[in-house]
């Protein structure tokens, strides 16, 4: 039954070629088996790389020191995280995360995504909102000071409009309060 169940793993990382980098560590983390995807982007391959600790074929800093902080089995503190991101070695300009999970005896899983994509739209958010909020506390600044002036002035002839210009200008601090907040929330970021 255990053959059958290693089987379908096998079956199941193979088809997921393009988004899963997977490896199967044995003990002290020797690669036992790896997909196509672990060739592409971790430079790994099956006929060089099986019996081969992986800390040699993976050697960025953090990657060392994550897959030493699993073997040694130390909990994971709620501030750590139970990944590592690293640049892959066949490509820098991409990025890797990687998870390591306890697969059959005294055997662990390596798995890996590509998250490239993910970070450049999140850098592009980002950029987004701290740009539009910059663009538009200009305008609104201007706009308040404006409406304050009117506000201001003992003109009769604004005797009218006292009451909506107040609306304008609870709602022009109302917008500037939400642009400094996403200005605030973009440097925080």
């Amino acid at each position: 039954m255990r053959g059958i169940a290693v089987t379908t793993v096998f079956v199941f990382l193979n088809a997921w070629n393009e988004f899963l980098f997977a490896v199967v560590l044995g003990e002290d983390d020797r690669v036992l088996w790896c997909n196509g995807a672990a060739h592409h982007l971790l430079g790994l391959s099956p006929a060089r790389d099986v019996g081969l600790p992986v800390a040699n074929l993976l050697r960025h800093p953090d990657f060392v020191a994550f897959l030493n902080q699993r073997r040694r089995g130390e909990p994971v503190e709620p501030r750590q995280r139970d990944q590592v991101e690293f640049p892959a070695p066949v490509d820098d300009a991409r990025l890797l995360s990687a998870r390591i999970v306890p697969y059959g005896k005294k055997q662990r899983l390596l798995l890996a995504t590509d998250i490239s994509r993910v970070r450049r739209l999140e850098q592009v958010r980002r950029d987004f909102v701290a740009n539009v909020s910059h663009e538009l506390r200009t305008p609104l600044t201007v706009i308040s000071g404006y409406l304050e002036t009117l506000l201001d002035s003992d003109s009769p002839a604004l005797e009218h409009w006292r009451q909506p210009l107040h609306g304008m200008q609870q709602q022009s601090r109302r917008m500037l309060h939400i642009v400094e907040d996403l200005l605030l929330l973009a440097r925080l970021e």
